[in-house]
């Protein structure tokens, strides 16, 4: 127990670090959790167990990817999405394993499997990433489905190929074509079927918690039967999570669907906090300092590899279908911001301890990792913005501005009221510079009148954003209220259900028009 809880304020104070140091999350929690290793700071904390990860943190994680994401996105760039996840992802290892087998002195079938475990994308990192970048929507969506995907069909690579290092009769390509062929559809199927069988509880539970549960039930079962059959879990768990999701937007209350939401939204969150901590804490210096040399040659492997099998799809999409190629300043995007993560480091370390060259290919998966996570982890938006994608709101930076000095003005107003009828300010003063902080509110909110009715979208997502906030004083006030006992259960229940409504209208509006632009906010007139 104390070591869970140094671990949760290790989690909290690195979190609080990255938010100063404007760093991303994962990248502070793995470089903290490296130094706390070093520091030995928190003693006896056992290694990163791959089963927790296969069994407990990939379903999910992949789960929830696939419960939050925006069906409309992944159909509307399905082919895209179809090509890197199968034909991408095994150029991805075939050139990865190839480069490996030459230049880290590897025979080919281990350097394979090291190219199949370093396939493998860090999901959170990219969907945390991408849902938050100013990019454009269809490159955002076409990365963001690929890496739901694209672990399905490493995996089951990484488990054929496994196959024939532990000394299974080596398959044909054809054959081993075939067979991720098989168990990427296979898994999908099961993920449907397990997936749709959840929504269908669901429908009839009407209770918050018991469908909390039956989600929670549903991304477990759907990773581990499609496992069992030698099927691939990880693409089970995200259509089983597409198919809720499906289910919840058009069968379920609104006070159900934000309790799932919320309950996922949390337990993504504690898995990744465990995840990228742990990462830094299982990574040892001493492991890491005899293979420098193939961990760097690795590192452009795996980039270039990365690099055939983006170019190569893409150029193959632009020839059959015209009307879908993606344009080439976006296909750098998929290189850069091909993170590797704590999947790759599971994977290596569950390697058979017979494998041929097990040391080597685990300290070089480490390796590759760590200089993934922090060093794409930190250079990704610096690229975005380099490429000209990082699309800046000028419209919403400029309302924010006014925004801050309205609120600015307002607060030193009011102190400056506070300090006169205390006579610590004498009249004079007092006059002169309650005139100033007049003139600065009075001009902030006729440039902020004046934004908005020039601007009517940005409008109305701020207006959206301060509905929202009263949504949540409202319901505050409920459950305030039901506890002290000021009003009984049945009328809280049937209250926050009709403001958990509201809010989904809200996102509703919000996302209007494809996702692009908001649709124009009830009650505001457009122009």
């Amino acid at each position: 127990m104390p070591l869970v809880i140094g671990l949760m304020v290790a989690a909290i104070v690195l979190a609080i670090a990255a938010k100063r140091a404007n760093m991303p999350y994962n990248v502070a929690l793995v470089v903290g959790g490296l130094l706390i290793s070093v520091g030995n700071l928190l003693p006896g904390v056992p290694p990163l167990n791959p089963e927790v990860v296969f069994l407990v943190c990939l379903p999910a994680l992949l789960f929830e990817g696939g419960i939050t994401a925006d069906l409309n996105g992944i159909r509307a760039n399905a082919l895209p999405i179809l090509i890197l996840s199968t034909v991408g992802m095994v150029l991805a290892i075939g050139a990865t394993g190839t480069a490996l087998h030459y230049l880290v002195d590897l025979a080919i079938w281990p350097a394979l499997l090291l190219g199949a475990l370093l396939a493998v994308t860090d999901t959170v990192s990219i969907l945390y990433a991408f849902r938050r970048a100013p990019v454009p929507p269809r490159l955002s969506g076409i990365i963001q489905g690929e890496s739901l995907f694209n672990d399905g069909t490493a995996l089951v690579a990484y488990a054929a190929i496994a196959s024939v290092v532990a000394g299974a009769a080596a398959p044909s390509l054809p054959m081993l074509a075939a067979r991720v062929l098989l168990a990427s559809a296979g898994g999908a199927v099961v993920g449907l079927a397990v997936g749709m069988l959840g929504a269908f509880v669901i429908r009839r539970t009407e209770d918050p918690l018991a469908e909390i549960m039956v989600t929670t039930a549903v991304a477990l079962a759907s990773f581990v039967v499609a496992e069992q059959i030698h099927l691939s879990g990880a693409i089970s768990a995200v259509v089983a999570g597409l198919a809720v999701g499906v289910g919840l937007r058009k069968d379920v209350s609104p006070q159900s669907r934000v309790a799932i939401h919320s309950f996922w939204e949390y337990a993504t969150f504690g898995v990744n906090t465990f995840l990228f901590l742990a990462v830094g804490l299982t990574t040892k210096p001493e492991t890491l300092s005899g293979y420098l040399p193939e961990t760097a040659i690795a590192v452009g492997c795996v980039l270039g590899g990365r690099a055939v099998a983006i170019y190569g799809p893409f150029l193959l999409l632009r020839l059959i279908r015209p009307a879908e190629a993606v344009p080439p300043r976006w296909q750098h995007v998929f290189i850069v911001g091909n993170i590797k993560g704590a999947l790759s480091i599971g994977l290596a370390l569950g390697l058979p301890e017979t494998t041929p060259g097990r040391e080597k290919l685990v300290a070089i998966a480490f390796g590759v990792t760590l200089v993934s996570l922090v060093g794409q982890g930190l250079v990704l938006t610096h690229a975005l913005k380099w490429l000209g994608l990082f699309q800046q709101d000028e419209v919403a930076l400029a309302m924010s501005e006014q925004r801050g000095k309205l609120i600015a003005s307002r607060a030193a107003h009011q102190e400056l009221a506070s300090l006169h009828e205390q006579g610590l300010v004498p009249r004079a003063a007092y006059d002169h510079l309650r005139s100033e902080y007049q003139v600065s509110i009075a001009r902030a909110e006729r440039e902020l009148r004046r934004l908005n009715d020039h601007h009517l979208a940005q409008g109305a997502r701020d207006l959206i954003a301060m509905r929202r906030r009263l949504i949540d004083a409202e319901r505050t006030a409920l459950q305030v209220a039901r506890r002290s006992g000021l009003i009984p259960e049945t009328t809280a229940e049937h209250m926050l259900a009709q403001l958990d409504e509201r809010t989904l209208n809200l996102e509703k509006v919000l996302h209007g028009a494809h996702g692009d632009e908001p649709a124009t906010e009830p009650g505001r007139k457009a122009s």
